[in-house]
This record gives C-alpha cells, sequence and structure tokens, in this order.
C-alpha cells in the first residue's frame, strides 16, 4: 500500500556524498524525503562487518509522512510500518545502486 504509493507519486535518486550515500525520494509536487546511509565503522559493534556495510545515519521524511497521512489516511499508529517501509525501500535502492556500480567497474 506504502510501497505502491511512493512508486506511483515520487522518484528516487541516489547521490555518493563523501563517504555516504543520501536516497532522496522526490515528489511531483515537491515534496522530498531522505535517507543517508554511512559506512560502518568497526568499532561500532562488536561483530566484524563486511567492507560494505552502510548504517542508516540521518533520515527527514516529514514531508513525505504528511502526504501519506493526507492521501492515506495514516495517522500515528501507522508510523511504526511508515518508518520500515522506507528503511525497506532505502536499502534496495541502494542495493541496487550499488550492484549496478560493480557491474560497470
Amino acid at each position: 500500500m506504502i510501497r505502491d504509493f511512493l512508486d506511483k507519486n515520487f522518484k528516487t535518486i541516489i547521490n555518493e556524498i563523501e563517504d555516504s550515500y543520501q536516497v532522496t525520494f522526490q515528489g511531483v509536487g515537491g515534496q522530498e524525503g531522505y535517507v543517508v546511509f554511512k559506512k560502518a565503522k568497526t568499532g561500532w559493534n562488536n561483530k566484524p562487518i563486511s567492507q560494505n556495510t552502510y548504517l542508516v545515519g540521518d533520515a527527514d521524511m516529514y514531508q513525505i509522512v504528511d502526504m501519506l497521512k493526507l492521501y492515506m489516511s495514516l495517522d500515528e499508529t501507522h508510523i511504526s510500518e511508515v518508518k520500515r517501509e522506507f528503511q525497506k525501500i532505502s536499502i534496495e535502492k541502494l542495493e541496487n545502486y550499488l550492484n549496478e556500480d560493480k557491474k560497470t567497474i
């Protein structure tokens, strides 16, 4: 439901900024949101991490969440579902982008 709405109304843009990647959701009406992935550092946890591990470092989805509330009648009880969906979509888009990048090398 949320994914379909986002796919229909938002374009996804991925930018590399220093050692981070920003996944931007750009709406047709100018609404915008983003999720920033930062490269994981070994000291962030006790487990060994792979060379290309990224963690969510920052996110701003307020404009998109407001749009979802307006057009899909979502309220505060749906916020966890919305966050999970944004995270899943962002991770998928970043993985696809990184995999495409490897193919061109």
